[in-house]
């Protein structure tokens, strides 16, 4: 066994509970955790990077944000779940697809509303699309949100063995305080240097815990003693082809209603794009098909607690001192913008690079699996 599922692992339930064999879920109870991973996505997506500040206060937020970042995180993490084993690889590469609705949704990629427009490569602006890409939507707007999710919310933690060891060090035990500070510090830079006054990024901390706040303690009212794998409470099969459906029709209605003087009038950018697609889709399709196997204990079980068990209060102290220390650090930096520039720059760079490693890594495992090694 793993020695850091040895000592325990942070946010998860007590492994010597009783698990029952039953699978029956309550639908309500699968809606309220999409509805979790959804704002929990826009949350570290779009008000950490003050693109949506307030997204759960207004029409834009609620008819066109929340409901594009629900529907691609689910389905792509019902894509991403249909492999045995996740893998870091497929995590990213899955995140990766997801952040190219910011070419035909948002049109950024050909048309971008932030930056400076230069270096541009076959009909894109390589800067921004490789941030989105490569970067920003993988983690902040996939991986962040399911690991937070799966910790919070869930008895199991697939997303958590997929991370590298160095990085599963620090989230447990008695590092988790300590990589919290950091992690939320760095938010609170990225949202106070795009904030325009302290008020107004201690406001948007606030309103976003609020939201947030109140529907965990729904969700904890709710399931009170049972808790739930992560595989069980993402969709099935069916519900599954329902949601992308429904994610084709944002598509069509938001790629026409949305910025539609930004589409490309020449073929150009267009077949840059589905080239992109087509890359990523067939190292997605790879990598999750040619996966490792699932460890011996299978985790699409649901949990029964005992009487005398219940959740470790310690996750619900380490999202709180996130947001205290995330809302404060923005507030802070607003007055003090330069000190997180080199911050937020170092970030692109690593994230980036990061981003072209796993790509990388991806193509050579494509590739001996193509060649039957």
């Amino acid at each position: 066994m793993n020695c850091l599922e040895d000592i325990g692992i942070l946010l998860l339930i007590d492994s010597s509970r009783p698990i029952s064999t039953s699978t029956k879920l309550p639908r309500w109870i699968k809606w309220l955790f999409w509805l979790l991973l959804g704002v929990i996505s826009v949350v570290f997506a779009e008000v950490v990077s003050f693109s949506s500040p307030f997204p759960f206060f207004d029409g834009w937020g609620l008819l066109v944000v929340l409901p594009l970042y629900t529907l691609h995180i689910l389905v792509f993490s019902w894509i991403l779940f249909s492999s045995k084993k996740i893998t870091l690889n497929a995590l990213f590469l899955a995140g990766a697809i997801f952040g190219m609705y910011e070419a035909y949704i948002t049109k950024v990629l050909w048309q971008p509303t932030w930056g400076e427009m230069t270096l541009v490569v076959g009909g894109i602006y390589l800067v921004q699309s490789a941030l989105l890409v490569l970067f920003w939507h993988p983690w902040m707007a996939f991986a962040v949100p399911l690991l937070i999710a799966e910790g919070l919310f869930t008895s199991s933690h697939e997303i958590l063995d997929c991370l590298p060891v160095f990085l599963k060090r620090r989230l447990i035990g008695k590092m988790v305080p300590a990589t919290v500070i950091i992690f939320a510090v760095y938010c609170g830079m990225y949202q106070g240097l795009n904030s325009p006054s302290a008020g107004i990024s201690l406001l948007s901390g606030l309103a976003s815990g609020l939201i947030f706040g109140i529907l965990t303690c729904i969700w904890r009212w709710l399931t009170r003693k049972q808790t739930y794998s992560l595989r069980l409470l993402l969709p099935d099969q069916r519900e599954g082809m329902i949601l992308s459906i429904l994610l084709l029709v944002t598509y069509l209605w938001q790629g026409i209603l949305v910025r539609s003087e930004a589409l490309p009038q020449t073929i150009g950018p267009h077949l840059t794009i589905w080239g992109m697609y087509v890359v990523f889709g067939i190292l997605l399709y790879l990598n999750i098909k040619h996966g490792p196997d699932l460890p011996s204990s299978s985790s699409e079980n649901i949990t029964v607690l005992n009487e005398n068990s219940r959740v470790s209060s310690s996750s619900w102290k380490a999202a709180l001192l996130f947001g205290i220390v995330f809302s404060l650090t923005s507030a802070l930096i607003t007055w003090i913008k330069l000190a997180a520039v080199p911050v937020i720059w170092l970030s692109w760079g690593i994230g980036v690079g990061l981003g072209i490693l796993i790509i990388v890594q991806s193509i050579i495992f494509s590739i001996r699996v193509l060649c039957g090694r």
